[in-house]
């Protein structure tokens, strides 16, 4: 739903290949109802009646399940990363790290994106049975698990582990945030605007230690990299 005409909308789709409506809401009634409204454009702006981006999943009853906010108009949650969140859809471009006692797959919900885009991100960690590594937080001499992205193409990232279990550790007395066995980490990573249409590869590391009861190993800087395409826009119609 945009404050578009319905000729400005029509010619839009038909050069996306968009698939599902597109609603016109001409003078943003609706989006003045719905509290979108972006008040910091004046009358006398090309963009006045522009709302605040937002995406909706709706659940077959109506009712909203989902509220997708992104910074400004520039951005924009990918239907992939929608799909990773709410129906547990697989990544894809995904890498596989290893080292010592732990497994890592890391992928991206789609391996094609415009710039300023956001895209889902999946960690999939496995661990060794008597093994396990760090949730936050930790004292300072422990180092938490963490995944990080370097900023040359990405604008910015977070991360959402499970919440760790507490094991207590009688050598050391202490009671520790771990993780063991299989988990997944879920994550989002937005695109720099404008991203020139070329491959490009996401870089990052993950932080770590791993131990056991009875050793502890020094803590890891685990980098890896993601393909992903940044395809071209297609410009946006002429207005009026």
């Amino acid at each position: 739903m945009s404050y578009d005409s319905q000729e400005i909308l029509k010619t839009f789709s038909e050069l996306n290949h968009i698939g599902y409506p597109l609603l016109s809401d001409q003078g943003s009634a609706v989006i003045r109802r719905f509290g979108l409204f972006n008040e910091n454009m004046l009358p006398d702006m090309r963009s006045y009646g522009v709302p605040h981006p937002v995406e909706y999943l709706l659940a077959p009853d109506g009712t909203v399940r989902e509220k997708f906010f992104v910074p400004n108009y520039q951005h924009r949650v990918t239907g992939s990363e929608v799909a990773m969140r709410t129906a547990g859809a697989g990544s894809s471009a995904a890498v596989e790290l290893k080292s010592g006692h732990v497994g890592i797959r890391i992928g991206l919900s789609a391996a094609q994106a415009f710039g300023g885009q956001e895209l889902g991100v999946s960690a999939e960690f496995s661990i060794a049975p008597g093994w396990h590594i760090y949730g936050a937080p930790v004292p300072g001499s422990y180092t938490a698990t963490a995944i990080r992205f370097e900023t040359h193409h990405v604008a910015s990232y977070s991360f959402k582990f499970p919440p760790p279990q507490t094991k207590r550790f009688e050598a050391l007395g202490e009671t520790l945030p771990v993780h063991a066995g299989n988990f997944t980490a879920a994550g989002r990573v937005l695109l720099k605007f404008p991203l020139q249409p070329a491959d490009y590869t996401l870089a990052g590391t993950v932080d770590l230690q791993q131990c056991s009861d009875t050793e502890c190993e020094a803590p890891q800087i685990i980098r890896f990299q993601l393909p992903i395409k940044v395809a071209a826009t297609i410009p946006e119609p002429k207005r009026g």
